[in-house]
């Protein structure tokens, strides 16, 4: 078998991603059930995926009893602890309060090191070490917990009292995240808002200035990999001090750029993408230096064993998984180019050739981009992020020119520090904010590109992959690969074809925004209506979610705040319920009807299609009688006026569970989508009940 290191790698990163999903009582007996196969199937097709399995599945039970079973005894309790406040915190939903990861280093009087989430705690700077009290408790089981598992993060602690900084942390990574900020505030001062922020999220992996307007049209372009420090950023940057080997010194210029790969790695904060295109990287340096040639499957085979060894929850990390598909589209775009060119005729005239040579260099980058969208779609699809239809035209216009931002912003920074090179400063700051002003111009008219928000639903789009990859393997087996092509194209016109049916006349209704008061979507058939209540977070929740829902056009945005507020609202129609009569009622989008109750004390809003109506109120209303409806989207009260089946929450301990008497409560942590098919049914997605005693 060719690339062995390559197979073991794919064999335990997928064994420790089942593990990561599967029951506790199911990763020993799936162990013993591997080990059995690889003692049947001792051949050399099989050993190295199969061996490669037995030992990620060893290392996520070593690593579950020697590292997460003793933090997990803290579950419940109410302990002092010492703790360092990490570079990722960030503003809370709660007015003067940060959120974030903690590293917890004492916990009651004994010394620990494990790290926690918080959503609020007092204010403190990144490398702060400060006491406080607080509640340690399990992740909640929402979209983000395996995110939180891939970085280390295995409680989350509740802040009770007692809050007191002592000291700021003089460790490596708080000392390179304060130089990290001061780059990235120095690239600002230097340059023009946006592009001084987006620099320092290219370069430096800082992201806290960018606005969530560039970001998403970064996403619906296809792009936002470049917002991300990645293998991309790593090659080209260290790729600039590549001098070939016959230069005198270039052994010593290897080790230099060794050391460098691993102070960028460690300035950017050590993403678990850029830990694998350092490791990556670092081996190929290393092959370079022993005059040995490398291959990037077998290089990333053994970064997926080296990062599923420090944390077997790695291989959940989104970026994980998008990092190392895109390697494997990579590769597969070259496997093409390189049978491509064996088509070349051998016997041709010489300006044949140059053209059909010439021809392929161009359709080379073409391949890349879509080997690389293709590889990675199914992650973005299963892990319920935005696709886009412009993403490889997107990356053929401004791929290339990330280069030289990357170096135009080092020599900004260079030539800044040194007092008389100002001028030479000023005119690169110039170049690179010209540079940056043109690709953030061709991103954003990407983005507003008919196909730019396309919108698949995930178990339905996951089936057609999976049907696709086995039709693969059957055609590859039967080595008949070639009639695959025209046999998966219709089988996915067919699959649209179905979908598009399937989907249409659907509502989707989903909850946004804050936990404690979120706002409602409801879209059907490209369009939506936004019911408000909140602040300025929630108008920016609901864009973000449109826009990963292939921003449909807002009819209609209800606001239903007892006393509305001035907000940057991005909709064109705005209606608010305050202004309304006591009752009123319309017609929206194509099947649903909006029923709006006004009252001094509150606002009640109820969406009905057919026989199936959810609610939705602000305040607390009092109607001359009682509202029947299938669903109510509580916050946080009930209303004895309004009657529903069920009751839906984001909240996770709501203080008006104690009330709930017949209905079933379900409790949704991130958008818990309510799909009504009008006149037959009526299904929730992403949530789960309440036990009620």
């Amino acid at each position: 078998m060719k690339r062995k290191l390559a197979w073991f790698g794919l064999g335990f990163a997928l064994a420790e991603l089942f593990a990561a999903y599967m029951p506790p009582l199911v990763i020993v007996p799936a162990a013993a059930l591997f080990a059995l196969l690889l003692f049947l199937c001792w051949q050399k097709n099989t050993r190295f995926p199969l061996l490669g399995t037995v030992c990620g599945l060893a290392i996520f039970v070593l690593y579950s009893a020697i590292v997460i079973l003793p933090v997990r005894q803290y579950i419940d309790q109410t302990a002092a602890c010492t703790a360092v406040v990490q570079p990722d915190r960030e503003s809370s939903y709660q007015s003067g309060y940060f959120r974030g990861t903690l590293k917890i280093i004492e916990c009651n009087g004994q010394q620990t090191n494990f790290l926690v989430e918080c959503d609020a705690f007092p204010d403190a700077q990144p490398g702060d070490i400060f006491t406080a009290k607080f509640l340690l408790e399990e992740l909640d089981e929402d979209a983000y917990k395996m995110s939180k598992l891939s970085e280390g993060v295995y409680l989350q602690a509740e802040y009770q009292e007692a809050f007191t900084i002592s000291a700021h942390s003089s460790a490596l990574p708080y000392v390179l995240y304060d130089l990290r900020k001061e780059l990235a505030s120095l690239l600002q001062q230097w340059m023009p808002t946006e592009e001084g922020a987006l620099e320092a999220a290219m370069l430096l992996g800082d992201k806290s200035e960018l606005t969530e307007s560039l970001q998403g049209a970064f996403r619906a372009s296809g792009v936002s990999h470049l917002l991300a420090v990645s293998g991309l950023h790593v090659a080209l940057l260290c790729g600039i001090f590549s001098l070939g080997y016959r230069r005198k010194f270039w052994r010593p210029l290897i080790i230099f750029r060794a050391a460098l790969v691993v102070f960028y790695m460690l300035l950017t904060g050590m993403s678990i993408s850029v830990t694998r295109a350092g490791i990556v990287f670092l081996l190929a340096l290393a092959g370079d230096f022993l005059l040995q040639p490398v291959d990037l499957l077998t290089s990333t085979g053994a970064a997926a064993v080296l990062i599923g060894l420090q944390n077997p929850y790695a291989p959940c990390d989104v970026g994980f998984q998008l990092s190392f598909c895109a390697v494997l589209g990579v590769q597969l775009a070259g496997a093409v180019s390189r049978t491509e060119e064996t088509w070349l005729p051998d016997e041709c005239s010489p300006g044949i050739y140059r053209f059909l040579s010439l021809l392929l260099d161009i359709i080379e980058p073409v391949q890349v981009a879509f080997f690389a969208s293709l590889a990675t779609l199914p992650v973005l699809v299963a892990q319920g992020l935005s696709v886009s239809g412009v993403s490889v035209l997107t990356n053929l216009l401004v791929v290339w020119m990330l280069q030289p931002a990357l170096q135009l912003g080092i020599a900004v920074l260079l030539l800044a520090i040194v007092p008389f090179l100002t001028p030479l400063a000023h005119l690169a700051s110039l170049l690179l904010s010209v540079w940056l002003h043109w690709m953030i111009q061709i991103v954003r008219w990407c983005s507003q590109l008919p196909m730019a928000h396309i919108f698949l639903p995930t178990r339905y789009t996951l089936l057609v992959f999976a049907a696709l990859a086995v039709l693969a393997i059957l055609f590859w087996r039967s080595r008949r690969f070639v009639l695959y092509l025209p046999v998966a194209a219709a089988c996915t016109a067919l699959a649209l074809l179905l979908g598009n049916w399937a989907l249409h006349d659907v509502v989707r209704i989903a909850l946004v925004g804050a936990s404690n008061n979120p706002c409602l979507v409801c879209t059907q058939n490209g369009n939506a209506v936004v019911l408000f209540r909140g602040g300025q977070s929630n108008v920016n929740a609901v864009e973000t979610y449109l826009q990963e829902n292939a921003s449909p056009t807002v009819a209609l945005c209800v606001d239903l705040r007892q006393e509305p507020s001035e907000l940057d609202f991005p909709f064109s129609v705005t209606l608010r319920a305050e202004e309304m009569s006591a009752y009123s009622t319309r017609k929206i989008l194509d099947d649903l009807t909006l029923d709006l109750y006004h009252e001094k004390s509150g606002n009640l809003a109820v969406v009905g299609t057919g026989s199936h109506h959810v609610a939705m109120m602000a305040g607390n209303i009092q109607l001359a009688a009682p509202v029947s409806v299938d669903v109510f989207c509580a916050a946080g009260a009930l209303s004895n006026w309004v009657m529903a089946n069920t009751i839906v929450c984001c909240t996770k301990e709501p203080t008006w569970l104690s009330k709930v008497e017949a209905e079933s409560v379900l409790y949704g942590a991130q958008k818990p989508v309510i799909v009504i098919r009008p006149e037959r049914s009526i299904v929730f997605e992403e949530v789960k009940p309440f036990a009620l005693q």
